[in-house]
């Protein structure tokens, strides 16, 4: 494998699965998908749309390859075991049954390939009494305990804006299960099994909260409670900046900066941890100072003064800050002969710790299928018909 790209065969759908190919590929993995014909891996048409194709599916699939067959076709079983022979790695998002009523089980495929690296992401992992449940996103966090519920009109809701975590989570676990395991590998180590699930990365996601919960501690207050020196204040132009002075030395700071008084900036109960979230009573002092200037005129003199604050940004103003731009957060990628952007991975891996820009390469969206031939003649089943694949 030294002398080539890891190669990953994603036999998922939806979005955990994708999800880790996406960040495997952003690692330098080749990323072979394995698509339904008729409906692609879920994500495809799940709107809203981009250029015609899911706004989901531009996310995460971009730079991969697309070949489509039926698991009904007779020649499914051909497919899979040349897959499993010609990948590193091969990521399977159904329940336990479901992979080996299909064939995707971690036996079967160990049996084409005795060193494969199996990932498999499950709503509720291998074990217990949900493990054959079904899910979507919700349901598992629903489960962790991770799901807040809004009353109204005598109905609970989810709140407005909420976002599971466990779907997405899943995907970067396992993400991060393949690599490890390709890495012993490297070593000498054999093929392993790698699993998570959505609702095991959704209650590692509340550790904290979990953590306090099993050791009989009081459950963690809201921000908005955490007193006045971890708040958000208003601004003349009626913006929001996030200001965080908790250590003593940076209180002192932001207390200079609003020309609050000396008295102000000695308050503290100052603990061996260092820090003080301060007093409600001083909220309404500091409030009236931030309403004095612009946050395009707070933003130089917090920054001079090297106080923890945040201008409170929409998701618009993010995406085209000048440090996001500096960054390289969203890159190109070309979607039905149109160029759109997407979140790039977080994690840069360079040669050197230069601050030169890379110049990133468009990614491409595979049509559904789009790679079938190509792929069957790298399999060496060029003697298979692409179109005998989809019954």
């Amino acid at each position: 494998m030294r002398d080539r790209r890891p190669r990953i065969v994603d036999f998922s759908t939806f979005l955990s699965g994708p999800i880790a190919s996406s960040l495997l590929r952003d690692a330098g993995a080749e990323i072979l998908k394995v698509e339904n014909p008729r409906t692609g891996d879920g994500l495809r048409f799940f709107g809203p749309m981009i250029h015609g194709q899911g706004n989901v599916h531009v996310g995460v699939n971009g730079g991969s390859r697309s070949l489509a067959i039926s698991s009904q076709s007779p020649h499914w079983d051909e497919v899979v075991g040349a897959c499993a022979r010609w990948a590193d790695a091969v990521i399977v998002g159904n329940r336990p049954t479901e992979a080996r009523a299909r064939h995707l089980d971690f036996a079967t495929l160990k049996r084409h390939s005795p060193n494969i690296i199996y990932c498999s992401i499950s709503g509720y992992g291998d074990h217990g009494p949900l493990n054959a449940w079904p899910a979507h996103g919700q349901n598992p966090d629903a489960m962790a305990g991770a799901v807040p519920i809004e009353w109204i009109d005598d109905m609970p809701l989810t709140p407005e804006g909420w976002k599971t975590s466990g779907t997405v989570l899943a995907g970067v676990m396992a993400a991060f299960g393949v690599m490890a395991a390709l890495y012993r590998r490297s070593l000498g180590g054999p093929g392993e099994y790698v699993t998570t699930s959505l609702w095991s990365a959704a209650m590692w996601w509340g550790w904290r909260d979990h953590n306090r919960e099993a050791n009989g501690l009081d459950p963690a207050g809201r921000y908005g409670s955490q007193g006045s020196r971890y708040a958000m204040y208003p601004t003349k132009d009626n913006r929001v900046v996030l200001l965080c002075p908790i250590e003593r030395h940076f209180w002192r700071r932001l207390c200079d900066a609003l020309g609050l008084s000396s008295e102000l900036a000695e308050r503290g109960t100052w603990s061996k941890t260092h820090i003080d979230y301060g007093y409600e009573d001083e909220r309404p002092v500091i409030a009236d100072a931030t309403r004095q200037r612009t946050l395009a005129e707070w933003i130089p003199i917090f920054t001079e003064a090297e106080i923890p604050f945040a201008p409170v940004l929409t998701r618009k103003e993010a995406i085209e800050s000048e440090h996001a731009v500096a960054n390289q957060v969203m890159r190109p990628v070309h979607v039905a002969g149109h160029e759109a952007q997407v979140i790039r991975s977080p994690v840069r891996l360079s040669n050197d710790d230069s601050e030169n820009v890379e110049e990133l390469e468009p990614l491409s969206t595979p049509g559904l299928g789009e790679h079938t031939t190509e792929i069957l003649e790298e399999l060496g089943l060029g003697h298979l018909d692409a179109e005998n694949l989809k019954y």
